[in-house]
């Protein structure tokens, strides 16, 4: 029998079903497309995954149900700790405020003074508490399943058409908290429908950040991370991308996409993209500028504001010398290194250290985000730095060129070399025995060079603070 001829049966049998054998089929159909629809999205998904460029944050699961019976509702009372015992009541005659900010709203102060003001009990203080403020979100049920960080949409049915349908919004009428509870605004119906809940299985991670050892709690700006530094990586250690990935590891705004800057104020930042115009927003780090003008055209990852600079041979000529000074340098040197100014080892090895040398200089307003985690940083820069170049790590806390105001007193170190170039002198190398009976026999070839000494009007000043060395120069 042809095909044709079978699809005309099903048509005919069709056609004499009664209605309600019609909706059944149809609804047992919709589930069967529901299923085949949630398989092919987590093979769409693993294949999406294989590729950088388009690796997901969270995976997804369709049409979970939910269920909230009031058997399963979580009691969260008010907890009021303090160092001191309450039983028996607590003198909050003249300090009596209590701080709050509820979902990030503005602080207020309750007073908690109780009708004794000297004697006020642990129960009149929670009731003052109580009486003022309430959680947004105050019904608390557990996430039945592991590892959910959202579930966008939940509704009462799964067809739209259905009558009766209710939905309700994340972030509107409930919200996920610490991926284990949903609390809700108003109590929820007992069973609930998920068309998408957003599931964390760490695929950034898995999948490309153990590669380079970079961990951190997965978020879309931890995939933007990763993203960003296997660009670095593929594209080549230049000053131009390692500064890209330190601001990637430090959270601050970069481009997210080739784009315009559509609008630019004191506190943010609109880029919006070229491929598909998004705008996005991004608030500008309090002490930091934007270093982008309003119209500029940007491309990916171009840093927004200010804050952290690498410095190399090429990009600024003597920066070893300018930014780091000659303290730098004393763990590359030997004890028998001649220092200070002038043609001196340490001075050569000034010049020979900015040759191999790039540095990262951070300004201290760069650190706004909690999630800093310098042990990634220096994983980074070791993992792409050539093998025959080292880095430096700077962060700026201050300006310390301004001038200084003598006062009293003014600890110098001031050191006279009086081996007069580079040349090693026998001496140098002499155990302490030579050297006594150098005072008595003729040795002229452990003699100084012909130069003899040359003493220079030079003072090497170092600034410390709280007993550290932060910066030194020669005046």
């Amino acid at each position: 029998m042809a095909s044709k001829q079978y699809f005309q049966f099903i048509g005919s049998v069709w056609d004499f079903l009664p209605g309600e054998d019609k909706d059944r089929l149809s609804e047992l159909w919709q589930g069967y497309e529901q299923i085949f629809a949630s398989a092919y999205q987590a093979n769409t998904e693993n294949d999406l995954n294989i590729s950088l460029n388009n690796l997901q944050s969270y995976s997804t699961e369709r049409w979970l149900s939910y269920e909230f019976l009031p058997a399963d509702k979580i009691l969260l009372p008010p907890i009021y700790t303090s160092t001191q015992d309450l039983s028996v009541g607590v003198n909050l005659s003249s300090k009596y405020l209590l701080k709050f900010r509820i979902d990030g709203g503005a602080p207020f102060e309750v007073n908690v003074q109780g009708l004794a003001p000297n004697s006020t009990s642990i129960t009149e203080v929670v009731a003052k508490i109580n009486a003022i403020t309430f959680p947004r979100f105050p019904h608390v049920y557990r996430v039945p399943y592991e590892r959910v960080v959202s579930i966008p949409r939940l509704q009462t049915h799964i067809r739209d058409e259905s009558d009766g349908l209710t939905i309700l919004e994340e972030g509107t009428d409930y919200a996920i908290e610490q991926d284990v509870f949903v609390s809700f605004k108003v109590e929820p119906p007992e069973l609930l429908w998920a068309k998408r809940t957003m599931v964390d299985d760490e695929t950034p991670w898995n999948n490309f950040g153990f590669l380079m050892g970079i961990y951190q709690k997965n978020t879309p700006s931890y995939l933007q991370v990763i993203q960003g530094l296997w660009y670095a990586f593929w594209t080549g250690p230049k000053p131009k991308n390692l500064q890209i990935a330190l601001y990637l590891l430090f959270g601050l705004p970069v481009a997210p996409e080739d784009g315009t800057v559509t609008r630019l104020t004191s506190t943010e930042i609109d880029v919006t993209t070229t491929l598909d115009g998004v705008t996005t927003t991004f608030p500008i780090p309090t002490e930091l500028v934007s270093v982008v003008t309003l119209g500029q055209s940007v491309t990916k990852y171009d840093p927004l504001v200010n804050g952290i600079e690498i410095f190399d041979k090429i990009g600024k000529p003597g920066f070893i010398d300018e930014d780091i000074g000659r303290a730098g340098i004393q763990r590359f040197l030997l004890d028998e290194a001649s220092r200070g100014p002038g043609d001196t080892d340490e001075t050569k090895a000034l010049r020979l250290l900015e040759e191999h040398t790039f540095l990262p200089q951070i300004s201290v307003e760069a650190f706004v985000s909690p999630d800093i985690n310098l042990g990634n940083v220096k994983t980074f820069l070791e993992s792409i730095k050539p093998l025959s170049k080292t880095f430096l790590f700077q962060v700026i806390v201050g300006n310390f060129r301004d001038p200084i105001v003598f006062g009293e007193s003014l600890g110098m170190d001031i050191t006279i070399d009086v081996t007069p170039n580079l040349d090693s002198n026998q001496t140098t190398f002499d155990e302490q025995t030579n050297l006594d009976d150098y005072e008595t026999i003729d040795s002229p070839e452990r003699n100084l060079d012909s130069e003899g000494a040359c003493l220079q009007e030079l003072v090497e000043i170092e600034v410390y603070s709280f007993g550290s060395l932060i910066d030194s120069f020669v005046a």
